[in-house]
């Protein structure tokens, strides 16, 4: 069981830091979102569905989508609104600020659980969710960011609607929903076909691209499903949130990328919250676990 555990936390970590330069690259390719999300849609869709087929899932894509129902369509359409709002906010925004409202997600998805699964809310995450409510205050209401507004309120969507995927996933434990994210980046590629104004890239976007679509974006989704085998869903979060430090620090050694003082109050605020949150509900479960019956 240790040994299965310790597997679980190296492919979490090794996930996260993959996934770690998904912003810089974003960057790398311009910032012209709906290009970017034809391309991070359409065949990031079509990687996260061939790396379940090889490494989670074999069954037939209707038998992995049937088990979930009308929650599969859900999924998908969860899936493409966070995918292109997560490109059109670090398009319009500082990566840092993105990265920090996302954090937020996994205990946003604690309170949609209690609204839509009816679980108990304990103090703790009152506690954990008003003081980053604050931090998320201070990073809004910055008046030297150059992040626009638009971009902010593209990460609060990303953001939520990155939880209603979580909801989803707490909600159906026993359905692998890798098939309904696949076909929501899928369907996410689809729609920025219509709106965008060119989906050929220039020369010297297809290297970021095709890193990004291949490795960058996809792998790690299913690397979180593998670990989620022998490690709780809080553990993994846990460890997402090194995301939001490595994700900017690629972009600040990279680009120059600099946050504002603010912004870094903001993320000290709601990063440390989460990750003391995250230790917390880590230590309960493994109590919990040593003091069940066999």
């Amino acid at each position: 069981m240790r040994h299965a555990s310790t597997q679980g936390y190296l492919l979490a970590l090794f996930g996260i830091f993959l996934l770690s330069p998904d912003s810089l690259l974003i960057r790398f390719i311009g910032d012209d979102p709906w290009l970017i999300s034809v391309w991070r849609g359409g065949l990031c869709g079509v990687m996260i569905l061939l790396y379940n087929r090889w490494f989670i899932d074999r069954r037939p894509l209707r038998e992995q989508l049937v088990p979930a129902g009308y929650w599969a369509f859900g999924m998908i359409v969860l899936t493409a609104v966070s995918q292109i709002a997560f490109v059109y906010a670090i398009a319009h925004a500082n990566v840092t600020d993105v990265l920090v409202i996302l954090a937020f997600a996994p205990l946003a998805s604690a309170l949609m659980s209690a609204l839509f699964l009816h679980e108990r809310v304990d103090l703790r995450t009152w506690v954990a969710t008003l003081v980053c409510a604050l931090g998320l205050a201070v990073l809004f209401l910055q008046g030297d960011s150059h992040s626009k507004p638009v971009g902010l309120l593209a990460g609060v969507v990303a953001g939520v609607t990155m939880a209603g995927q979580f909801v989803l996933m707490r909600g159906l434990p026993q359905v692998n929903f890798t098939a309904s994210v696949g076909l929501g980046y899928v369907l996410g590629g689809l729609v920025s076909v219509a709106v965008a104004e060119t989906v050929w890239p220039g020369d010297s976007q297809w290297l970021p691209i095709l890193i990004m679509c291949l490795i960058v974006a996809p792998l790690p989704n299913i690397l979180f499903i593998l670990s989620l085998r022998t490690i709780t869903a809080a553990e993994t979060s846990l460890i997402m949130l090194l995301e939001s430090i490595l994700g900017s620090l690629w972009v600040w050694a990279m680009v120059s990328e600099v946050p504002t003082t603010q912004t870094m109050l903001a993320g000290v605020l709601i990063v440390g919250t989460l990750t003391l949150y995250g230790v917390s509900v880590v230590r309960e479960q493994v109590s919990t676990r040593a003091h069940s019956p066999d």
